[in-house]
């Protein structure tokens, strides 16, 4: 099973990918992305790079799921709406469904289990803990 996690900062898509070899361990995929970020989001030709080269990362990848953590809408800390458009070009993805899991059920589950492996970045944690998650809920 392969699964990549995404977790949406402003203007930034944050990726993770990992597997489940034949022992049933969680491995990091080496991918070629680790984040892309939408520089203009009025530039067509801008915007439809930015698609162009998520899905050709999850071509590369081929993913059993996708999920993106899901982000608040309304409220005192809604996101921004740049970070919605960057959630609709990878929801495009036509090969699979794209998921959205709460950000409550990722750190609720880590508080009865273990995150036993650091990303290469810092930055890559929540997206690398949304992968983890989805791998322990084949």
């Amino acid at each position: 099973m392969r699964v990549i996690g995404i977790d949406i900062d402003k203007t930034k898509a944050i990726f993770y990918a990992l597997e489940t070899d034949t022992a049933g361990n969680q491995v990091p995929l080496s991918g070629s992305l680790r984040y892309l970020t939408l520089e203009n989001d009025t530039d067509n030709s801008s915007v439809r790079a930015f698609q162009s080269k998520i899905h050709s990362f999850f071509d590369e990848i081929h993913p059993d799921r996708i999920a993106i953590l899901k982000r608040q809408t309304k409220g005192r800390f809604k996101s921004s709406p740049l970070s919605f458009k960057i959630e609709g070009l990878i929801q495009c993805y036509e090969k699979v469904e794209v998921e959205f899991i709460q950000p409550m059920a990722v750190s609720s589950y880590y508080k009865k289990h273990v995150f036993d492996f650091t990303p290469e970045f810092e930055y890559q944690v929540p997206a690398a803990k949304l992968a983890s998650y989805m791998l322990a809920f084949i």
